[in-house]
């Protein structure tokens, strides 16, 4: 005995599929944008650092003429050099994703290492690698 075939009263597998395909490829830049973190956590994090950094360099350089620097000067370079310390803890512990965030990574990582006065690092110095490579990530076009 043969079975009698369904009368169709839905939609076929083909349309079905057609219709699932259709959706999943109008999602798919959607889901791919939230799936996709940004950087902006770090870079928060990377401009607090540099401007530490900067107000501990014009505060130093203020007063490096001065032998005896008053106390609430040292105070206050004890606070930037502690928070700029604190961030460089931050952004090391934070992924980047994103050219611009290992770019902002790189300046924040350079204000950690021993630079000469012309901003570079000797070759043979234990830093010397990383600090090329902080280099060479600045220099690429975003």
């Amino acid at each position: 005995m043969s079975k009698p075939h369904p009368t169709q009263t839905g939609l076929s597998r083909r349309t079905a599929l057609a219709g699932v395909l259709a959706l999943a490829g109008s999602a798919a830049p959607a889901l791919a944008a939230s799936a996709t973190p940004d950087d902006a956590e770090l870079l928060r994090v990377v401009q607090a650092g540099l401007e530490a950094d900067a107000t501990f360099c014009q505060l130093s350089e203020a007063w490096s003429h001065t032998v005896d620097i008053p106390p609430h000067v040292e105070a206050q370079e004890l606070t930037l050099a502690d928070a700029l310390s604190d961030k460089w803890d931050e952004a090391g512990s934070l992924q980047a994703h994103t050219l611009s965030g290992l770019q902002a990574k790189a300046r924040l990582a350079l204000t950690a290492m021993p630079l000469n006065r012309n901003g570079t690092v000797s070759p043979g110095a234990p830093e010397y690698l990383a600090w090329s490579l902080c280099r060479d990530l600045l220099r690429v076009a975003a």
